[in-house]
C-alpha cells in the first residue's frame, strides 16, 4: 500500500505513466527526437510557471541524486495501478488529436 509520506515516489510514478501515454499519442516515428524535446520543453515550462526558474534550477540539480539514491524505475505493478485513468486520458487525447477541428481565429491582437 502506498504511504502518505512517499509523495516523490507517487508523483514520479504518475508523471512517468502520464508521459508514457502522452508519448504514445504524440510520437511521430519520422521525428522521434522532436517528441522527446517537446516533453522536456513542456516540463521545463511547467516547472518555471509553477515554482519559478530559480527553484526549478535548484530542484533539477537535485534530481539526479534523488534518482540515483532511490534506484528510480517504474515497475509493471506500479504502472498498472495508475494505468486505467491515464490510458483513458491518452485515448481521449488521441481521439481529440485525430478529430478534424476547424482552425480557431486568434483572439489576441499583437
Amino acid at each position: 500500500m502506498v504511504q502518505q509520506d512517499d509523495v516523490i515516489e507517487r508523483t514520479s510514478i504518475v508523471t512517468y505513466a502520464l508521459l508514457e501515454e502522452l508519448h504514445t499519442v504524440l510520437a511521430d516515428s519520422a521525428k522521434p527526437d522532436e517528441t522527446s524535446l517537446g516533453v522536456i520543453m513542456g516540463l521545463a515550462m511547467f516547472l518555471d510557471e509553477k515554482i519559478g526558474p530559480m527553484r526549478s534550477q535548484k530542484l533539477m540539480s537535485q534530481a539526479p541524486g534523488i534518482i540515483l539514491k532511490t534506484d528510480a524505475h517504474v515497475t509493471d505493478e506500479l504502472m498498472q495501478r495508475f494505468a486505467p485513468v491515464l490510458r483513458a486520458f491518452g485515448t481521449h487525447l488521441a481521439d481529440f488529436a485525430t478529430a478534424a477541428a476547424p482552425a480557431r481565429p486568434l483572439t489576441k491582437v499583437i
